[in-house]
């Protein structure tokens, strides 16, 4: 996923693709056509507990084919099982059958025309009803899990409210300025974007700790955390019952957080094993030269990332000779890795540049957003990170 920070449609983008993780559920990769009758999904899991699940479908079509696709969590949890699986609709039902142990999330798509949001299906039987003219939307679905929405959504309505007014305030800059907003403008408008965040993550706090064994709470939580570790989540995660964090799911958001966390604000940098253009490597005592380094994440075919270069151009120029650098770690694979080379010398970056190749360290840290961006101060501390460019420049203009 790109995440455009160069300009303040970097931060509608961010909020998109960060609330689609949120209350609207990210549809996962769904290959063809829906209508069913009935077929055995087998799980090859290594786990023994998994439980017998059964989708009891009713569709407001008589026939046809329908498609069931698995989200990207549940190749983690089974990776050898849960490919696209599709059946029949016989007289406007449809039934699937499989085993797992823990809630998984799924979604449906008939035809060429309807695609579902993501639904939970959970060990037992659950009736899902699915009206083709809602696209987009989660169908019917009456188990434990989706029965947390509604009071999830009630939780969330000072959210909605406090987005919607930003999206107002958004919309009537746009129809000023274009996209061209000036820089205390989009400074402005970042940090309201941001304090939705941050009310977000407050929300889904208070709603964990009156809703512990909530299945649906931890799903959106592991989803955050694809945005990096807050003490706010971690907090989250540790106000979860214990059957929850033992779950499957729970532990999968434990590893997330334990990878998650040593690259979060107050943590020190760790070292990362990158080598430059020479094959050297990052010396860790780097970050000791200058007041504050920050680290700039990306990759060769990452447009985002490059759209940021003149901007970080400018800033570094304003700033060098104060004690600011910049660090360029791609996480290029093998066979982009003259591209890499030729974006470094088209762009004239002249700050120093690392590959983290095939972003094996970046993996392990759970960096999945690009740019990601840490700002590292003189003692290899963290103090930021996910800053836009206009973020950064007013940060050194207040530490400079």
């Amino acid at each position: 996923m790109l995440i455009i920070r160069n300009d303040l449609l970097y931060c509608a983008l961010y909020f998109i693709v960060r609330l689609s993780h949120l209350r609207f559920m990210p549809k996962f990769l769904i290959l063809s056509v829906v209508f069913l009758f009935s077929v055995s999904l087998t799980c090859l899991s290594q786990s023994s507990n998994l439980k017998t699940f059964v989708i009891n479908g009713q569709v407001n079509v008589d026939t046809g084919t329908v498609l069931l696709s698995y989200g990207e969590s549940n190749k983690v949890l089974y990776p050898e099982s849960f490919k696209p699986a599709q059946t029949k609709i016989k007289d406007g039902r449809f039934t699937f059958t499989g085993k797992v142990a823990d809630p998984i999330w799924v979604s449906f798509k008939i035809g060429q025309n309807y695609s579902s949001e993501s639904t939970a299906i959970v060990p037992g039987s659950q009736n899902i009803s699915i009206d083709t003219a809602l696209r987009d939307q989660k169908p019917t679905n009456s188990n434990f899990v989706m029965k947390d929405v509604a009071e999830y959504d009630q939780v969330f309505i000072p959210f909605e409210k406090k987005y919607r007014q930003y999206r107002l305030e958004y919309d009537s800059l746009l129809k000023i300025y274009g996209t061209k907003f000036p820089d205390d403008v989009m400074l402005q408008s970042t940090k309201n974007l941001k304090a939705t965040y941050v009310l977000n993550d407050s929300l889904l706090l208070s709603f964990v700790k009156s809703h512990p064994n909530s299945h649906y709470a931890l799903f959106r939580l592991k989803n955050l955390l694809t945005f990096g570790y807050t003490e706010t989540l971690g907090e989250t995660y540790q106000s979860l019952s214990a059957s929850l964090k033992n779950s499957p799911h729970g532990k999968l958001t434990e590893q997330l957080i334990a990878a998650s966390k040593p690259v979060s604000v107050g943590a020190r940098i760790p070292g990362f094993n990158v080598e430059d253009l020479k094959g050297g490597a990052l010396d860790s005592l780097y970050f000791k030269k200058n007041k504050y380094t920050l680290i700039d994440m990306w990759y060769s075919h990452c447009m985002p990332c490059i759209a940021s270069f003149d901007d970080y151009k400018r800033i570094r120029n304003a700033n060098l000779s104060k004690g600011f650098e910049i660090i360029g770690i791609s996480t290029d694979q093998t066979k982009f890795v003259e591209d890499w080379k030729s974006v470094i010398a088209k762009y004239e970056l002249p700050w120093p540049q690392y590959l983290d190749l095939n972003g094996v360290e970046a993996k392990k840290y759970n960096i999945k957003i690009y740019p990601t961006t840490f700002l590292v101060n003189q003692t290899g501390e963290i103090v930021a990170t996910g800053l836009s460019p206009v973020e950064l420049k007013d940060f050194l203009e207040r530490h400079l």
